[in-house]
């Protein structure tokens, strides 16, 4: 697969918790201003319609995401779901934020959760958003693997691409976050810091940014992923959707024909 994996600083286990942290709180404001995964809504609440689940078990959830969004418009659509947050390394902090403002129907867990191997006892369809890409063929297909091999569904859900049009937006992102940081939440004196006195963030913001745009798969990659695991009596769907920004948001859904587990 021809595919480039460039690093982010995100995904390094020597970058400092701290500036991860305020790193996945910038996306998360980002995600929810733009409303960036409103249109994913309908494909969710089908599928689980469809494997009758109501709880969401959210991987590499960062910051958060989308998904108090996410729980509030499937509420509005008379389909009620909990969901867990997850990540490698937890946004403990953002992850109880989320937890309060969403009157606990969004938990987490506190220890790390390796999205390739999920424990037994988190029940319900997996989903990642803006995500997969952070994962090189070998281990996307670990994650898709055990979800196959676990009975679960799963929701895979991008709003970059690799296309010209977002490389170029990437090169005003740095702007942006000048302009975005005073209303992130939480309030940190060291977002502060680390964006207008030494601007580190900016930077990352910026490369982590285009790196995700880059090595995004495509629906293509997708199907050549799929086609090399086991995954007899497994339904799977590969689409793309509108997204805000005027780009797409790839989608891949999978889910058992037969007695899934939710």
């Amino acid at each position: 697969m021809k595919r480039w994996h460039f690093f982010e600083f995100e995904d390094q286990s020597w970058f400092p918790s701290h500036l991860r942290d305020l790193v996945t709180e910038l996306l998360q404001y980002d995600l929810t201003t733009g409303e960036v995964y409103k249109q994913v809504v309908p494909e969710l609440k089908k599928v689980m319609q469809t494997i009758n689940c109501n709880h969401i078990i959210d991987l590499c959830s960062g910051g958060g995401g989308a998904l108090l969004q996410i729980q509030e418009a499937l509420a509005q659509q008379g389909y009620p779901v909990s969901i867990t947050l997850t990540d490698k390394y937890p946004n403990l902090d953002a992850f109880q934020r989320i937890r309060q403002l969403s009157n606990n129907k969004i938990d987490f867990r506190a220890e790390p959760v390796d999205a390739t191997d999920i424990p037994f006892y988190l029940k319900g369809i997996r989903t990642l958003f803006t995500a997969f890409n952070n994962f090189k063929p070998e281990g996307a297909k670990k994650i898709l693997q055990d979800a196959v091999a676990k009975n679960a569904g799963i929701g895979i859900f991008e709003f970059t691409e690799k296309k010209l049009t977002n490389v170029i937006t990437q090169l005003f992102v740095p702007i942006m976050v000048l302009f975005q940081t005073p209303f992130v939440r939480p309030f940190k004196w060291s977002r502060l810091f680390w964006t207008y006195v030494i601007p580190i963030l900016p930077f990352i913001y910026f490369w982590d940014g285009l790196v995700s745009n880059l090595r995004t798969y495509s629906p293509e990659q997708l199907h050549q992923l799929i086609s090399e695991i086991n995954s007899e009596n497994y339904h799977w769907e590969i689409k793309q959707l509108p997204s805000t920004f005027g780009s797409s948001i790839t989608v891949l859904i999978g889910y058992p024909t037969e007695n899934p587990s939710s």
